[in-house]
């Protein structure tokens, strides 16, 4: 697999479907991770929330309405999909390849995570907004840290 990780494969043992459902899973989570990530400034130096400080409050409300309404949306789908699933499942004539139902298992995995990483970036965003002091103190210690490493231009001459 393209990240590295060893999963079991479904029971049909169908390893070309097990390798395109864990990657496509493992590659979207690891992208709406990486991108929270840095926008929560979560490195292993930084203070909590450090990335978002930096933003101004009509930034922060962008994104804290945009970040719940990714959550929003993420649950919406999952609904939809538990929805269908019961159907299907609700007919038992009509049996689902064990490909299938693995794929629908790792897609809530997936959705799930991205809810909770989106509500944590709205929270998050609705705290610096709350605490505009705190917000101010957390950015300035952020950008001194970020220029220490090259992140951050220089503040010039």
């Amino acid at each position: 697999m393209a990240s590295g990780t060893q999963t079991s494969t479904p029971a049909n043992g169908d390893a070309d479907v097990a390798e395109e459902i864990f990657g496509d899973v493992e590659a979207t989570a690891t992208g709406l991770s990486e991108l929270l990530h840095h926008l929560l400034g979560s490195g292993t130096h930084t203070l909590a929330d450090a990335g978002l400080s930096r933003f101004c409050a009509r930034r922060l409300s962008a994104i804290q309405s945009g970040a719940e309404a990714q959550a929003l949306e993420c649950l919406h789908g999952l609904q939809g999909m538990a929805h269908v699933l019961g159907v299907a499942l609700g007919h038992p004539q009509a049996d689902l390849p064990a490909s299938v139902l693995t794929d629908v298992i790792w897609h809530f995995h997936g959705q799930l995570h991205a809810i909770e990483r989106w509500r944590e970036l709205a929270t998050n965003a609705a705290g610096m907004l709350d605490n505009r002091r705190a917000a101010s103190d957390i950015a300035n210690r952020y950008a001194a840290w970020a220029r220490s490493i090259g992140e951050w231009p220089d503040a010039g001459p």
